[in-house]
Order: C-alpha cells, then sequence, then structure tokens
C-alpha cells in the first residue's frame, strides 16, 4: 500500500514538474512573440516617420515654390527698381500729399476748438 502511494506521489510530482515546463515554455514563447512585435512595431514607426518626414518636405517644397511664384508676380507688378529721377518725383509728391492732408487736419480740428 506505502509502495502505491510512493508511486502516486512520484507520479503527480512528476506532472507538476511538467506542468511547470509547459507554464515557463510557453512564458518564454510569448514573451519572443511580444518582442518580435515591439521590434515589428519600432520598425514601422521608423518607416512611418521616414515617410512622414519624405511628405513634409514635399510640402515645403510646394509652399515654398508657390511663395517664389506669388513674389515673381509681386515683383512683376511693382518693380523695386525704377530711374532715379522718378523714384525722387514720387517721393515729393508723396511728402506734397502727407503735409496737404496734415495741414488739413490740423485747420479742420483749430475751427472744431
Amino acid at each position: 500500500m506505502i509502495a502505491l502511494a510512493l508511486l502516486f506521489v512520484f507520479i503527480i510530482g512528476l506532472l507538476l514538474v511538467i506542468v511547470w515546463l509547459l507554464q515557463k515554455y510557453f512564458d518564454t514563447y510569448s514573451s519572443l512573440h511580444i518582442s518580435k512585435n515591439i521590434h515589428s512595431n519600432e520598425f514601422q514607426n521608423h518607416l512611418e516617420l521616414k515617410e512622414n518626414t519624405r511628405k513634409v518636405f514635399e510640402m515645403e517644397q510646394q509652399i515654398n515654390t508657390l511663395i517664389n511664384k506669388r513674389l515673381t508676380e509681386m515683383e512683376e507688378k511693382f518693380p523695386t527698381e525704377q530711374p532715379q529721377e522718378e523714384l525722387s518725383e514720387m517721393l515729393t509728391g508723396n511728402f506734397k500729399k502727407v503735409l496737404h492732408s496734415t495741414l488739413n487736419l490740423l485747420k479742420i480740428e483749430r475751427y472744431e476748438t
């Protein structure tokens, strides 16, 4: 009877060792699977980051192209280089207009007070 009980204890012990080894195996397997997912996620994020930076660069290029186009249109409409005579005439004309409008405003304020 004692031999039978020892046999059952030995079998139950072996089963517990097998269960423990199986748990350890599945824990190791699942951790490997998770680490593979982490590495693939990191790689995927790296690829997405590269793609996003490329898209941002393309958008910046499009914006710069549009700005340059608008600047050239503006240069065509309002050239910055004018002959010196025209520039001085324009400045004196604008200065006279500013003086007249300022004096007229002073006249109006003086009469109102």
